[in-house]
C-alpha cells in the first residue's frame, strides 16, 4: 500500500525523535486494520474518509471486536494522526478534520497513591545495582529520582544533554518537545561514579549516547528498551520481589514529587505531560492535594 508507505515516512519525520519505534509500528497497524477492514467488508480501497466511514469502523470494534475503551480510544487517535498526513499532504481536498475530542470515550482513571507502588521493590532494585553495577545504578535513578521515560533516558547524548556546570539535564520528549530537569545531587553523583565505566567499556571507540553497553559500545547505537526490561527483570529476582518495570518507576517518581510539594503545573512540566494524566497522582485524598487548594 503505496499510501502507508507514505504515512510511515510522514511518521518518521515527525514522532521519531526519540526512537518511538513502538509507537510508530502502533499507528500503522491501526491505519493498516481501518484501510483493509474497508477493502474486506466493503472492497472498497480507502486512502481518505468520510465521517461516515469512521463511524461504521468505531462500530465494528465496540460491537464485532469487543474492544476495550482505551483500546478504541488509541485507534481513534492513530486515525486522528493519520487525518494530519492527509491535510498536510493535501490529500484530503478540505482542511477539516473529522474525528473530534468527542469521539474518545472518558476513562476514569485509577488513583495511585504512593502506597499502592511497589516502593520497596524499587529500593531493593536501586541498592543491588548500586553494589554491582555503576551503569545500572545510574539508569535506575534517573528513572525513579528523574521521571525520564525509557525513550527518554536511552536517547540521553553525554555533550548534547547532561550540563554538569548548570546542574541540569535537557530531555526530548514525546513530540520533540524539549524540557530540562535540575540535576538533583543523588543523580549528579550516580552519572559521574558511571562515566569512568563508560569510558573503559568504550575503550577508545565513539558513542554519543550517555548509556552504553558492551554491544552498543561497537555499533555506535542506542541500548534498547527490551534490554532495560530484562535488567529490571534481573534485579528483581536477585532480591526476590516481584517484577517491575521503568513506568513504574516514572510513577513512584512523579507521586514523590508531588508528596514534596509539587503543583499540579509543576508536575507536567517535570513529566514533560500535556494532558490530564498527573491526576492519577494529584487525586483529592491527598494532603498535600488539600494543602494546596487552602
Amino acid at each position: 500500500m503505496d499510501i502507508l508507505n507514505e504515512f510511515k515516512e510522514y511518521l518518521e519525520k515527525n514522532y521519531d525523535t526519540v526512537g518511538e519505534r513502538n509507537t510508530i509500528e502502533a499507528y500503522l497497524r491501526d491505519v493498516k486494520q481501518f484501510i483493509t477492514y474497508f477493502k474486506k467488508e466493503f472492497n472498497e480501497d480507502i486512502i481518505d474518509f468520510s465521517r461516515a466511514d469512521y463511524t461504521e469502523f468505531k462500530i465494528y470494534m465496540k460491537d464485532k471486536k469487543s474492544y476495550k475503551f482505551s483500546t478504541i480510544n488509541r485507534k481513534t487517535a492513530s486515525l486522528s494522526i493519520y487525518e494530519n498526513f492527509l491535510i498536510e499532504n493535501k490529500i484530503r481536498k478540505e482542511d477539516t478534520k473529522i474525528i473530534k475530542k468527542r469521539d474518545f470515550y472518558k476513562i476514569d482513571r485509577p488513583y495511585i497513591t504512593r502506597d499502592m507502588l511497589p516502593n520497596n521493590t524499587i529500593k531493593k532494585v536501586r541498592l543491588k545495582a548500586g553494589k554491582e553495577n555503576k551503569r545500572d545504578y545510574a539508569m535506575f535513578i534517573l528513572l525513579d529520582v528523574g521521571g525520564l521515560r525509557v525513550s527518554e533516558l536511552l536517547a540521553l547524548e553525554v555533550e548534547r544533554d547532561i550540563d554538569f556546570r548548570m546542574y541540569s539535564i535537557h530531555i526530548i520528549g514525546k513530540g520533540n518537545k524539549i524540557r530540562s530537569i535540575f540535576m538533583e545531587q543523588i543523580i549528579y553523583e550516580a552519572i559521574m561514579d558511571y562515566l569512568p565505566e563508560r569510558e573503559k567499556m568504550l575503550n577508545g571507540r565513539e558513542n554519543k549516547y550517555l548509556f552504553v553497553s558492551n554491544k552498543t559500545a561497537n555499533t555506535g547505537k542506542k541500548m534498547s528498551r527490551t534490554s532495560i526490561n530484562k535488567l529490571l527483570e534481573k534485579y528483581c529476582i536477585k532480591v526476590q520481589e516481584s517484577k517491575i518495570n521503568p513506568h513504574i518507576m516514572r510513577h513512584d517518581s512523579a507521586t514523590g514529587k508531588y508528596e514534596e510539594g509539587y503543583t499540579d503545573m509543576m508536575l507536567k512540566k517535570f513529566l514533560g505531560q500535556t494532558s490530564n494524566v498527573t491526576d492519577i497522582y494529584t487525586h483529592p485524598g491527598g494532603e498535600k492535594y488539600r494543602e494546596s487548594k487552602q
